[in-house]
């Protein structure tokens, strides 16, 4: 009989999932009818009377929790990363599965009647998983963007020096470059190609792709327009600049590679003689584990190990 409010809340938690999923797509598809009606009215218009093409990005299909996570910081910035991991899912979507997988954790936990702390533990866990399957999605697109960037600036540079007009050149690398630096440049110019000012178009990449030569490569970009001079030298310079900074860092990874080694070696060496200990006589570490002292010891050396894996980390990352 207990677990009666549990099934319902279960029953009613999946119907509401569901009903998410399969009215999400016909409110999309409304939504993008109702958006090119309203584009071939503005084509209709005059000239000095056609206004900027804006985008107006959607965080949830439902109206409702569209109108709660717009008023919430955190949402823009999951928003965000979720563009930065080039996922296809509006942040609604994101959180209804963070906390539905995090609910289900604490249910089963319950169900297997675990202790109420590491229940909510599990739970915990699950709902910050899908954000670190974002954060690492997110930093190796960027890695991988960042690998062929130069290659990219310096096929933009010879498209100038061919005679190409600047939208032409970023056409060129957009259909030339392979994901993600194409498709990256390909949105800049379809932007543009709507409406949207080049400025927010060039700075919405680098809102999606956040990395410091992007946004030289964007700043140099806009400084030019403004003062003059020649964009293909200026686009050159950037890629030698990379190229340098690239080599820099190949050869720090080299002079770092024995400190990296030893703080990897420092922080797993306590828990595999822990780990050792335990198999080999188990009543040896019981006072750790069950006496106040011993807790107290355990939590002080984790404190210690973090902040000393954390120490060697600042210290062998070398800004560029």
């Amino acid at each position: 009989m207990t677990w009666i409010p549990v099934l319902l809340f279960l029953l009613v938690l999946l119907l509401v999932v569901g009903g998410y999923f399969l009215l999400g797509p016909l409110r999309a598809a409304n939504a993008e009818v109702k958006k090119r009606l309203s584009l071939l009215e503005l084509r209709n218009l005059r000239d000095k009377d056609f206004p900027e093409v804006l985008k107006n990005e959607l965080l949830s299909d439902v109206p409702l929790m569209n109108r709660l996570l717009s008023r919430v910081n955190i949402a823009v910035q999951i928003d965000r990363r979720l563009r930065q991991a080039d996922l296809k899912i509006r942040v609604g979507t994101f959180v209804l599965l963070s906390v539905t997988v995090s609910l289900a954790g604490i249910v089963i936990g319950q169900f297997f009647h675990w202790p109420a702390f590491a229940s909510l533990a599990v739970g915990v866990l699950l709902l910050l998983l899908p954000n670190i399957y974002v954060n690492i999605k997110c930093r190796r697109r960027i890695r991988n963007f960042m690998r062929h960037f130069p290659e990219g600036l310096e096929m933009f540079a010879r498209s100038l020096r061919a005679g190409h007009s600047f939208t032409g050149a970023i056409h060129l690398v957009g259909q030339e470059m392979p994901d993600p630096i194409g498709p990256e440049f390909q949105k800049v110019f379809d932007e543009q190609n709507l409406g949207v000012p080049l400025r927010e178009a060039l700075i919405g990449m680098t809102e999606r792709i956040d990395a410091l030569d992007v946004k030289f490569f964007v700043t140099a970009i806009l400084i030019q327009r403004e003062t003059g001079g020649n964009l293909a030298e200026i686009i050159e310079k950037i890629s030698y600049v990379i190229r340098e900074r690239f080599r820099i860092q190949g050869q720090l990874k080299v002079v770092t590679a024995q400190a990296r080694l030893t703080g990897v070696i420092l922080v797993l060496l306590p828990i595999g003689v822990a780990v050792l200990l335990g198999i080999i006589n188990p009543v040896y570490l019981k006072p750790l584990w069950f006496d106040p002292i011993g807790r107290a010891m355990v939590a002080a050396a984790v404190v210690m190990q973090v902040t000393g894996a954390l120490i060697i980390r600042k210290i062998i990352r070398i800004k560029i």
